[in-house]
């Protein structure tokens, strides 16, 4: 019991509830919604996801009804490429800025550090060794190694720090498409967003593709593991 960090805070709990209880009650507490946990954190990064695209829909549409009217009066044409502010592109970068969260939250729930030097938390550690964890810890290692790698160092400096944006949040417009000016790729921790570079032309839609990708193909081999690796008492006998 003393390896999870909310053990002692479910003895109180059940204590002031005037519940009898073990260390089996607690260790039930503890662990029990530890899958679910992970799901409902991939479930925030889906959501994310598909607000994202119903953003950049609108956001297109807006520009295209723009265009409409600079091809009907020739005087008023703009650019190719333009900077873009609207509402829709607000709420696609608020939801992107969602998205990398939920990604951090995942893999939180999936395995963090203890505080002040406890084991560590999470659905890994709560494992039984054997095939199953090694599987998760090997899907988890092929997530890290995705776009959720880079989305930690963004999300540091969204959560603590300040947005990735400067300002008001825009888009740009390339030869009529609608993008999230995106950061080039980042491989180490960053303090400040004059330490973020644009000359990849990266778009922030692709990079919460890939993403959402990532993350549906850990999810995918997560559950795997576990169908896979039912121990012998859990098993269904035959009729």
């Amino acid at each position: 019991m003393s390896r999870y960090e909310s053990a002692p805070g479910i003895a109180t709990a059940l204590q002031r509830a005037g519940r009898s209880f073990d260390d089996d009650d607690v260790l039930y507490y503890a662990t029990r919604n530890l899958l679910m946990d992970v799901v409902d954190a991939a479930g925030g990064v889906e959501r994310a996801h598909i607000r994202i695209h119903e953003s950049m829909v609108l956001a297109q549409n807006t520009y295209d009804g723009w265009q409409q009217q600079w091809q009907n009066n020739p005087a008023t044409a703009g650019p190719a490429n333009i900077g873009m502010s609207d509402p829709s592109v607000e709420d696609a970068w608020y939801s992107l800025e969602e998205m990398l969260t939920w990604t951090r939250v995942l893999d939180d729930r999936l395995r963090r550090r203890g505080p002040q030097g406890d084991p560590d938390q999470g659905l890994i550690p709560a494992l039984a060794d054997g095939p199953r964890r090694d599987a998760i810890i090997q899907a988890r290692s092929r997530l890290l190694n995705s776009t959720i790698n880079e989305t930690q160092h963004l999300v540091n400096l969204n959560l603590h720090s300040q947005p990735i944006m400067l300002g008001t949040k825009s888009a740009r417009v390339r030869n009529g498409r609608v993008v999230l000016d995106f950061p080039d790729r980042i491989t180490t921790l960053i303090h400040h967003r004059v330490e973020l570079t644009y000359n990849d032309g990266r778009d922030g839609v692709t990079f919460a593709d890939d993403t959402m990708s990532a993350v549906e193909r850990f999810m995918n081999e997560m559950f795997d593991a576990f169908e896979n690796n039912i121990p012998p008492r859990l098993r269904r006998l035959s009729p």
